[in-house]
């Protein structure tokens, strides 16, 4: 078990939260270390344990995404996935805008939930399917040629390493510069892509890397 995914499942509807826990506890690879109500409580866990992952609902006492917030610049290990019964764009963005690097509606099957959990585990970024896709069709381009084709060899090699799941600290300690160099860099590929924020980027990212590998795929 030394090796399992560690998590903290904060939520105020404490049958809903029994649920999710019994549920992640289905798979030997996950660990429940901690249970919550309020935000507050969130904070606190993440403090006390030093979770791998953070599931935390948007609608509790001391407001999930501000918990998201603290739990993400406060504690550089954790990462931060919202459990929510919103479907809102506005709630969306502001937990990505957060630090959230996922979003997960709770209708979401037991199998899914554990995909989730793993795949944010393992450095990647989850938000429910359906959410995704219109995620992605609202920072389409309008343009044929390539967005990445925009960007600098410093933005891409920084936005590879984000997409990947880096946080800007270890894109900074990975490139040899500053955690401001980083943002600074953001703010130029944000710009440059016409995206909000670093989740946008990565799905536009992964959508043009997948088309060249596909139209490589195609050649040979």
């Amino acid at each position: 078990m030394g090796d399992a995914i560690s998590v903290i499942v904060v939520d105020d509807h404490s049958l809903f939260r029994a649920g999710v826990i019994q549920t992640l506890e289905l798979d030997e690879g996950v660990r429940v270390v901690g249970q919550g109500a309020t935000g507050q409580d969130a904070v606190d866990l993440a403090s006390a344990y030093s979770p791998d992952i953070a599931l935390i609902d948007i609608s509790m006492p001391g407001n999930g995404i501000e918990a998201a917030r603290r739990i993400v610049e406060g504690f550089r290990d954790t990462r931060v996935v919202m459990l929510t019964v919103s479907e809102e764009d506005d709630d969306v963005m502001r937990s990505l805008e957060a630090g959230a690097v996922g979003y997960v509606l709770k209708g979401i099957g037991a199998a899914d939930l554990l995909l989730a959990v793993k795949s944010v585990a393992a450095g990647e970024s989850f938000v429910s399917p359906n959410l995704a896709v219109r995620l992605l069709a609202g920072v389409k381009t309008k343009q044929k040629a390539s967005r990445l084709s925009k960007l600098s060899s410093q933005e891409r090699r920084t936005l590879h390493l984000v997409a990947s799941g880096l946080s800007n600290r270890e894109v900074g300690d990975r490139m040899g510069i500053a955690e401001k160099t980083v943002k600074f860099h953001l703010s130029s590929i944000f710009a440059k892509l016409d995206v909000r924020n670093r989740v946008e980027a990565s799905l536009v990212a992964r959508q043009e890397w997948e088309s060249l590998t596909n139209i490589s795929q195609d050649a040979d």
